[in-house]
């Protein structure tokens, strides 16, 4: 029997998991609603990357910065957490499988208390975070209608007009800037099909241009596909004003060079 698209793409995730640094949290306890620990052993993990805040991601497509803080009795995803398992919807008794990818990444795999893994389907074809189409309901892991960083859904509409009026023959995407883009977490996600267009899959540094021309140096990393601006960008966020709700505009004027309007 002739293996589906979907097998193929699911069985070279799990290699490419299996290679990574990894371990288990089961939900249980107060504690754990209010901070997890991340296991002493596993810090050696993160020998060179560790920092004050990290990032998870899970199937559902949605980013959440969270604050690293150590003490005495070990070293904690602190504030920002709540709010994940809020957005998640977990409760007691599920089970979570968290995936280092660097960077002060991590990839959270959830498990319900049927012990099945929740996923987001895996498809050849555009899916609603892709398209800004929706049907309006929130789905059950599955926190954000639109994924960070993307300029998608109701926002287009709004800005319409003045998207059709630019023109450019740079390819460039517009983004709206999200709490996740400008405060706590500092990462902007690139809509996938730029990504996938115009950026090698790997980490890379690429640079930001203002529109007086001073430039910032940005790390670009990847993950799932895509790529997100971290490492640099929350300097060019402050010395350039951006603030939760506002546009900005990428264009791709020379390889790994992007001009950034403020819309």
């Amino acid at each position: 029997m002739q293996t589906s698209n979907r097998q193929i793409l699911e069985n070279k995730r799990m290699r490419i998991e299996d290679d990574r640094p990894h371990f288990f949290k089961i939900i249980r306890g107060e504690d754990v609603k209010k901070h997890l620990r991340i296991p002493p052993a596993f810090i050696k993990h993160l020998a060179g990357d560790i920092s004050d805040r990290a990032t998870l991601t899970c199937s559902s497509g949605g980013h959440w910065g969270v604050t690293v803080w150590k003490n005495p009795d070990g070293t904690y995803l602190e504030d920002g957490w709540k709010e994940f398992m809020r957005e998640n919807n977990l409760g007691d008794d599920e089970f979570l499988v968290f995936i280092y990818d660097g960077d002060m990444r991590f990839h959270v795999k959830i498990f319900e208390k049927n012990g099945v893994k929740r996923s987001a389907p895996i498809s050849d074809n555009p899916t609603e975070e892709e398209t800004g189409a929706s049907s309006g309901k929130r789905s059950r892991g599955r926190p954000r209608k639109y994924p960070v960083g993307s300029l998608q859904g109701p926002v287009e509409s709004s800005r319409t007009q003045k998207t059709r009026s630019f023109t450019s023959k740079f390819p460039y995407f517009e983004c709206l800037m999200t709490k996740s883009c400008v405060e706590k977490c500092f990462l902007l996600t690139i809509p996938k099909a730029f990504s996938q267009s115009h950026f090698p899959p790997a980490k890379l540094k690429v640079v930001l241009r203002n529109s007086a021309g001073k430039t910032w140096e940005v790390n670009c990393i990847y993950h799932a596909k895509r790529h997100s601006l971290s490492g640099g960008w929350s300097t060019f966020v402050r010395e350039n004003s951006l603030k939760q709700g506002g546009t900005c505009r990428f264009e791709l004027v020379e390889k790994n060079v992007m001009q950034v309007h403020v819309l």
